[in-house]
C-alpha cells in the first residue's frame, strides 16, 4: 500500500534492479560499505583523515606556501598538525573544496578516494601511480608545495594509525620527479 491507501503500481525492485539503477543514475547508491574494501591501515588512516577534515572544518584555510614553510623538514612537528596542514590547503590545490564524509559514513567521496590513492603510493615509492594521480588533478604550480605535504603524511600515516612509531627518517621519494 502506498501513503494514500493505493497500491503502488510498480513492485519493489530486487538486487540487480538497485544494482542497474546505480550504475544509470548516480543518486541510487546500494547499500554496500565501500570501507570494507580497504586494507585495515588504510581504513584507519582514512577515519584520521576524515576527523582531521571535521577538525578543519571550521578553521580558516591557509596557502599552501605557508603550510609548506610551517611544516619544512622539522620533524617535531606532530603528525596531526601535518595532516591538518594538507586538509587545509587541498582546496587551493585542487582548485574547489574537497569533499570528505563524516568518519562513520560507510561510502568513499571521490577525493577521499583519491587521496588515500595518493598517500599510498608515496608511502610505498610508487612513483608512477603518484604521478599520474598528482598530474590528473593538481595544476603544475602547486604540484612541489602538495607533493611535500601528502610525502609528509605518508611517512608519518603509521604514526597517524598508530600501527607503529614515526621514524625519524622520512620517507623520500624521488618528489622532483613527481611534482614536474
Amino acid at each position: 500500500m502506498g501513503i494514500f491507501g493505493k497500491q503502488d503500481a510498480r513492485p519493489t525492485p530486487n538486487l540487480d534492479e538497485t544494482m542497474f539503477l546505480a550504475a544509470s543514475d548516480p543518486r541510487v547508491v546500494p547499500d554496500s560499505d565501500q570501507r570494507a574494501s580497504l586494507a585495515s591501515k588504510d581504513r584507519q588512516l582514512l577515519a584520521r583523515i576524515r576527523l582531521s577534515a571535521l577538525r578543519c572544518r571550521s578553521r580558516s584555510r591557509i596557502e599552501l606556501a605557508q603550510a609548506c614553510a610551517m611544516v619544512g623538514t622539522r620533524r617535531d612537528i606532530p603528525p596531526e598538525t601535518v595532516l591538518d596542514a594538507l586538509i587545509r590547503t587541498l582546496g587551493e590545490a585542487l582548485g574547489r573544496s574537497p569533499r570528505f564524509y563524516r568518519p562513520t559514513a560507510r561510502a568513499l567521496s571521490f577525493d577521499e578516494s583519491w587521496l588515500l590513492r595518493l598517500i599510498a603510493a608515496l608511502r610505498d615509492d610508487d612513483l608512477t601511480s603518484a604521478t599520474f594521480l598528482l598530474h590528473s588533478r593538481v595544476p603544475a604550480q602547486v604540484r612541489r608545495s602538495l607533493v611535500h605535504l601528502v610525502a609528509r603524511v605518508a611517512s608519518d600515516s603509521d604514526a597517524l594509525t598508530r600501527l607503529a612509531g614515526a621514524t625519524d627518517d622520512p620517507a623520500s621519494p624521488k618528489l622532483e620527479r613527481i611534482a614536474s
